[in-house]
């Protein structure tokens, strides 16, 4: 069973996700600053990641269900959906890091690695939906 998605979903899924970053940075725009984060940089990164990170799901998805399953594709597409995910919050954290509190590095620390599981937690879910045999 393949398993494709197509591009007027993967350009909703963008339009989607920059409208939440657009709110998003306004609701952290003066945290950001008070915390020596370049707010502008931060959303520069967050939004130019998102074509990458939706390609990146899409083929994701694609490699899981294909009937290959390619081994390679599917740690490709994993390694750049998790860095397109990962790099504004890693920015955060390197610009912050002497200015941040504990409990500030506590809550990027989950975040990174809720996104880390999640992705884990998914490409799993689709492998095991593709081929149940395997389970």
């Amino acid at each position: 069973m393949k398993f494709t998605i197509g591009s007027k979903t993967r350009f909703r899924a963008m339009l989607a996700i920059w409208g939440y970053d657009i709110l998003k940075f306004l609701a952290v725009f003066k945290v950001m600053q008070g915390y020596g984060i370049n707010p502008w940089l931060f959303f520069f990164l967050d939004m130019v990641t998102v074509p990458p990170y939706v390609m990146g799901w899409s083929r994701l998805i694609t490699s899981i269900t294909g009937e290959v399953r390619a081994f390679g594709s599917i740690i490709t597409w994993s390694l750049i959906t998790f860095v397109s995910s990962t790099a504004p919050y890693f920015y955060a954290g390197f610009a912050g890091r002497r200015s941040f509190p504990h409990e500030a590095w506590f809550f990027l620390i989950l975040i990174l690695i809720f996104i880390t599981l999640n992705l884990i937690r998914k490409i799993y879910r689709a492998r095991k939906a593709s081929c149940p045999m395997d389970s």
